[in-house]
């Protein structure tokens, strides 16, 4: 079973009560953070099962909970970007020499046979 309550009062649905509900959502970007809340004509299981459904018991409530999310004196957070210019990275790489084995020819000179 279901039990809806209002996220302002925290009292409960009843079956034959008409609520109000919408969807709520914060959005936290880089540089801006975005709050919505959407309201619904009408109340529909569909909006009333979604995980960012909001209900609320009556008008009032519903402007209360707008008023805290949204007044002035809302607490908000605050998000501290910080950026760094970018660093100049140098990569050194050690390659092992090869040792080299150098062989000279060493001429050998033929004398001629003579008869």
């Amino acid at each position: 079973m279901i039990q809806y309550l209002c996220d302002t009062c925290s009292v409960a649905k009843a079956p034959e009560e008409a609520w109000l509900v919408g969807l709520a959502a914060d959005a936290v970007g880089v540089t801006a953070a975005r709050r919505e809340v959407t309201i619904q004509s009408d109340w529909d299981r569909t909006t009333a099962v979604h995980p960012l459904a909001v209900h609320f018991c009556s008008i009032e409530c519903k402007d209360e909970y707008m008023a805290r999310l949204f007044g002035p004196e809302a607490p908000g957070t605050e998000v501290v970007v910080e950026r760094a210019a970018p660093v100049e990275v140098v990569v050194e790489r050690v390659v092992p020499e090869k040792r080299r084995i150098i062989m000279k020819a060493r001429k050998v000179r033929h004398q001629k046979r003579t008869a």
